[in-house]
């Protein structure tokens, strides 16, 4: 039987995975809603240039608390010292504030010098304004770090639901509010107005982050003011009594983990946001919004239900497995679990792939009516290209999400290392692909799959040995045994969809008629997917039915 801790880490992760993607849902909501609303007002380029101000804000963000938030998971949970513990956490989380100034500072710098995106930021009016409101945006999101760092390890699902749910509709509630004003009430034209709408992104932007550092300020003082005089938090950097005359500011452990990370995500950030980076370079503006719109619209999927679930899975596995010898049935149901994510991973996305190549191009032009400043970009054809690349996108993310919950400081090590070489592998690949290739959009999205497909395979390894390690038997051959069938059966509904049910001039989609033809296909692949998995779901259905009594009869 698991221990008690286990057991609630276990209820608590599994509880928050469904919190993490109602909030998912609502948060792309609105931000679809956002991104409807503004493709009726504002032209690809100006579309380019917000995009490119939220990848700088990102950028900034990620550099700063990305290793951070990794690192104060692995604090160990000490009993006879909760206030400690806690007053660490906080302690770690000023560390990306701090950092934050020589990255942003240096960040900037880099992009003034080099990108021509940027340039075209300060031609605009009212960009002092504009770039003023993203650095204080950064201030105020990395101001809340602490208590967003003790509500994580805290496994508070639901209070980070509910701000970061509020903070993103006054995002969209500004934003909009913003372009509208301009558009409809001053009546701004040409060269003005398209300064005012890239400065509502800005203001967007910081009512986005005001609106998360109030919430969790407000909450760190309403929870703090219920402990007692003893065990009060300090929302400062404090000494850390190890014992009466030794005191520590941050964990040597923790703080080891923290630079292999540090050093990790920076190779992690080029890899992740390469792309932009190299459009800024590469790509016209026009290019830069089609390419910010599919992979907006084309991530749906991966942003709605793998990101929750990679973050919940990353703190289960990280409280569960981090010690030097987890207990055995930690390890089993990790196995477990990982094994059934990775199946309904791989089959989601044989039906993303088979769905989403079809339909995704018919589907993208009723979303956007009649938009004529969208006709006659590339955005139809590439489109269908990117949902190719979503199962690569969904399988790095839970690999990665578990392999750095196991991982030791050699590891991250070796892994930093093993993404230096993927980096100038990716970087080639796309000048290749994009220059030489003369593949453009289509180019970026084959290179960003061999990223993908490296990363994949690292950690994927790394995870095996893990197991094995703890006599835990996988085998990879039994992988591709047990996937194949999954696989013939959607080639096979694949084919049919384009031999028989397209109408012939093109693979893709192009009429109501079709796409009702399409669908009873993919509905008749999932049957087939589905009898395939019958004994885990039939083990899914009898495990959700026991939980359900369970619940009725407490």
């Amino acid at each position: 039987e698991q221990p008690v801790e286990e057991s609630e880490i276990l209820q608590k992760s599994t509880a928050g995975v469904s919190l993490l993607i109602s909030v998912q849902f609502v948060t792309k909501l609105f931000t679809f809603v956002l991104n409807q609303l503004l493709i009726r007002y504002v032209s690809p380029s100006v579309f380019a240039i917000s995009i490119y101000l939220e990848f700088l804000v990102s950028t900034v963000l990620f550099f700063s608390r990305e290793g951070e938030r990794l690192a104060v998971q692995r604090t160990e949970n000490s009993k006879s010292d909760r206030t400690g513990t806690l007053q660490s956490i906080i302690n770690f989380g000023f560390i990306p504030l701090i950092i934050s100034v020589p990255i942003s500072a240096a960040i900037f710098y880099w992009q003034y010098s080099t990108s021509q995106v940027f340039d075209s930021v300060v031609q605009l009016p009212f960009y002092t304004l504009t770039l003023s409101l993203v650095g204080t945006s950064i201030f105020f999101e990395l101001a809340s770090e602490p208590a967003y760092a003790i509500n994580q390890f805290q496994l508070n699902f639901g209070r980070r639901s509910q701000f970061e749910s509020t903070a993103v509709f006054n995002r969209c509630l500004f934003t909009f509010g913003s372009v509208y004003v301009s558009a409809s009430v001053l009546r701004l034209q040409g060269k003005t107005f398209d300064g005012a709408a890239v400065l509502a992104y800005a203001f967007g932007q910081f009512a986005y982050s005001f609106t998360l550092f109030v919430c969790y300020i407000f909450n760190f003082n309403k929870e703090n003011n219920k402990r007692s005089a003893e065990e009060r938090l300090t929302f400062s950097i404090q000494k850390i009594n190890q014992t009466k005359n030794i005191y520590y500011f941050f964990d040597s452990k923790i703080l080891g983990i923290w630079k292999g990370l540090f050093v990790q995500m920076l190779f992690k950030q080029v890899l992740t946001e390469g792309d932009k980076l190299l459009m800024n370079y590469l790509c016209t503006l026009e290019d830069q919004a089609v390419y910010s719109i599919i992979t907006n619209y084309g991530s749906l999927i991966a942003r709605l239900l793998f990101q929750p679930i990679e973050e919940s899975m990353r703190l289960l596995f990280t409280r569960t497995l981090s010690s030097s010898s987890p207990s055995e049935s930690a390890l089993k149901d990790s196995y477990r679990t990982l094994s059934l994510l990775s199946i309904f991973y791989f089959n989601l996305s044989l039906m993303i792939m088979l769905a989403g190549f079809t339909n995704s191009s018919f589907l993208l032009k009723l979303i956007f009516g009649g938009s004529s400043k969208w006709k006659d970009t590339s955005i139809f054809e590439v489109f269908p290209q990117y949902t190719i690349y979503i199962p690569f996108l969904a399988f790095n993310g839970i690999l990665e999400a578990f392999f750095s919950s196991i991982a030791s400081n050699k590891d991250i090590r070796n892994f930093s290392i093993y993404m230096t070489i993927s980096t100038a592998i990716f970087l080639v690949s796309s000048y290749i692909f994009i220059v030489h290739g003369g593949l453009g959009l289509t180019g970026l999205i084959l290179a960003n799959i061999v990223n993908m497909s490296l990363r994949i395979s690292y950690c994927y390894f790394a995870i095996s040995s893990y197991y094995n390690k703890h006599k835990i038997a996988h085998a990879t051959v039994s992988i591709l045994k047990y996937s194949s069938a999954g696989i013939i059966v959607t080639v096979l509904f694949e084919a049919i969809q384009l031999l028989v049910l397209s109408d012939g001039s093109s693979a893709y989609t192009t009429t109501f008629i079709g796409l009702a033809k399409s669908f009873l296909n993919c509905l008749a692949c999932l049957l087939m997917l589905s009898y395939l998995e019958r004994h885990n779901l039939k083990g899914f259905i009898s495990q959700a039915q026991q939980r359900f009594s369970k619940k009725k009869v407490e």
